[in-house]
C-alpha cells in the first residue's frame, strides 16, 4: 500500500506477535535473511507477556555560538539494552542470570550452580528476533553484550518463576547492534534513486 494523501501508510504498523532472544559466543554472525537461526544460538526461552523492552539513549553535547545559541548537537555516547523476564528455568537462563556455569553430577543427575560474592560476567553475542507474521521478521544482533542488571525472582504457588535480566550492548567494536529487517512493506517504503536502487 502506498502512502495516502496525508502521508500515512498503515501497512507499516507492526505488532511483535512472537519472538525470543538467543545467545551465542562472541563472533557469531547474523543469520542470512530468510534462513533459520543456527544451532550456535541458544534460546533464552519463553518470556512473560511484557515481551522484550528495547531501551536506547544518547548522551549529547551542544555546540553553542556567541551569536546564534546552539548550532549543533553532537552525540558523545549511546546506550542500548534489551530487557526481558524469562519464564524458563533453563541452564542457559540461569547461567546468564547468576554469571555461573551450571555443573551436573553424572551419577546423581543433580546440577550445582555456585553463586560467588563477585563475578565478572562473560561477554556473549545476543540475537533478538521478533515476527509480525511469517513474512515480517525483524532481527537485532548485539555482537558483544553482557547481562548488566537482574531482577529478584519470586517463588510462589500463584505464578511462574520469572528471571528478569537486562542485556547491555558493549562498546569497543564497530557496532553496538545491527538490525536485519526482512519485511516486504518496509523494503517497499525505502527511497530509491533514479536507477531504482536504494538511496
Amino acid at each position: 500500500m502506498a502512502r495516502d494523501a496525508e502521508g500515512f501508510n498503515t501497512d507499516l504498523v507492526r505488532v511483535a506477535v512472537t519472538g525470543t532472544i538467543y545467545k551465542a559466543e562472541t563472533g557469531a554472525e547474523m543469520p542470512a535473511p530468510g534462513a533459520a537461526v543456527g544451532a550456535e544460538f541458544v534460546p533464552l526461552g519463553t518470556f512473560d507477556d511484557d515481551g522484550v523492552e528495547h531501551e536506547f539513549s544518547e548522551d549529547t553535547e551542544e555546540v553553542k555560538s556567541w551569536q546564534r545559541g546552539t548550532v549543533r548537537v553532537i552525540v558523545t555516547a549511546r546506550s542500548l539494552t534489551l530487557k526481558m523476564n524469562s519464564l524458563e528455568s533453563s541452564p542457559a537462563v540461569l547461567e546468564d542470570f547468576y554469571g555461573a556455569i551450571p555443573e551436573i553430577d553424572a551419577e546423581t543427575g543433580s546440577v550445582t550452580i555456585d553463586i560467588k560474592p563477585s563475578v565478572s560476567r562473560p561477554k556473549s553475542a545476543y540475537l533478538f528476533e521478533w515476527k509480525d507474521g511469517d513474512d515480517k521478521v525483524w532481527r537485532m544482533l548485539i555482537p558483544t553484550g553482557q547481562v548488566s542488571e537482574v531482577e529478584s525472582p519470586k517463588f510462589s504457588s500463584a505464578e511462574a518463576v520469572a528471571w528478569g535480566m537486562t542485556i547491555q550492548a558493549l562498546g569497543g567494536g564497530e557496532l553496538l547492534a545491527q538490525w536485519q529487517i526482512t519485511d516486504p512493506d518496509f523494503a517497499a517504503d525505502m527511497p530509491t534513486d533514479d536507477a531504482g536502487t536504494g538511496a
